[in-house]
This record gives C-alpha cells, sequence and structure tokens, in this order.
C-alpha cells in the first residue's frame, strides 16, 4: 500500500521536471564571431567596465528557447573598438587613462514572425583612472531588428552593440576631459 501512495507522487514530480521548455544558450563572444584578446590595463587609454542592472545574463528570446550569454563582453568589446580614436587623441591629456563605466539598464529581446527584435538600453558614465574623477555621463540606446531564427541572431545582437557604441563614441568626441 505504501508503494502506491508514492507512486503518483512520483510520477507528479517526473512530470513538473520534464514538462519544462529547454533553453538554448548562445554565446555572443563566439557567435558574432568576436576576438577576444587580453590586454594589459595600463596600455589601454580608455578602460570600458560593462555592468548589468536588473538585466537578465543570458538574456532570454520571448518567443523562443534560446537565450543570450555574454552581454556585458561583448557590450564591452563594441564599444571599446569605435572608442579608440577618441582614447588615443586624448592620452596625452590623462596619461594614466580614463574610465568608462557602461550599465545596461534595460534589456528586451523577441522572436516573432520570423523577425528576432533587441533592444538595448545604457548609461555611460566617463571618469579618470586614477582618483575616479567625474567627468560626464549619459544614456544611450539600441533597437535592432533582423530576419533571422534566435540560434543564428548573434550578429543582430552584435548590430545593435555597435550602434551603441558607435553613439557612445559620438558622445565622447563631444566630451571636454
Amino acid at each position: 500500500m505504501h508503494a502506491v501512495r508514492t507512486l503518483p507522487l512520483v510520477c507528479v514530480l517526473a512530470a513538473a521536471g520534464c514538462g519544462g521548455q529547454s533553453i538554448t544558450t548562445i554565446p555572443l563572444l563566439t557567435a558574432a564571431g568576436i576576438p577576444v584578446s587580453l590586454t594589459p590595463t595600463a596600455e589601454v587609454p580608455l578602460e570600458v567596465v560593462t555592468r548589468s542592472t536588473a538585466v537578465r545574463d543570458p538574456l532570454p528570446v520571448d518567443g523562443s528557447g534560446v537565450a543570450f550569454a555574454d552581454l556585458e563582453g561583448a557590450l564591452g568589446h563594441a564599444i571599446s573598438s569605435a572608442a579608440v580614436p577618441w582614447a588615443d587623441a586624448h592620452r596625452a591629456q590623462r596619461p594614466e587613462g580614463w574610465q568608462l563605466v557602461v550599465e545596461v539598464i534595460k534589456a528586451e529581446s523577441e522572436f516573432s514572425g520570423g523577425r528576432l527584435r533587441i533592444a538595448l538600453d545604457t548609461r555611460a558614465t566617463l571618469r579618470t583612472r586614477v582618483g575616479n574623477e567625474y567627468i560626464a555621463q549619459t544614456q544611450v540606446r539600441c533597437r535592432e531588428a533582423g530576419l533571422t531564427t534566435p540560434e543564428q541572431g548573434g550578429p543582430v545582437v552584435y548590430s545593435c552593440m555597435t550602434h551603441l557604441g558607435r553613439d557612445i563614441a559620438g558622445w565622447l568626441g563631444g566630451v571636454e576631459p
């Protein structure tokens, strides 16, 4: 009799465990073909620090069983690449360098009708690397979409990030350090 009572409980627990949707995680750093190399921080005039505030990483794609991982690393690469000219032009003003903290404050991703959509809202704060002196702050957002499956959507997400990088680099161009 004891075995009969436990069997329904075991079946319910097994069914609950099997009923969930499995998630495929796409690592953005490799899916978008981003080269990953380590450079000593002291040699880089602009240190880009990325953070997520109340944003899920991996970021789930609504309407699919896919999530994008490495948001912060991929975003840091996109912004660093775009900001190189500004950092090089201002190296002499601050030989110890600058620090740009970029926070992802909102992230949304959805797949519907064969179209992948991504939206990222960020806040960028420029400070001196030594002394952590505040210089300026801005908010930048991107919206990107593409006719692709979420599994192949890494380039769409990274395209949004490169737009953020270009917009932040443009903002830096107007900042008087």
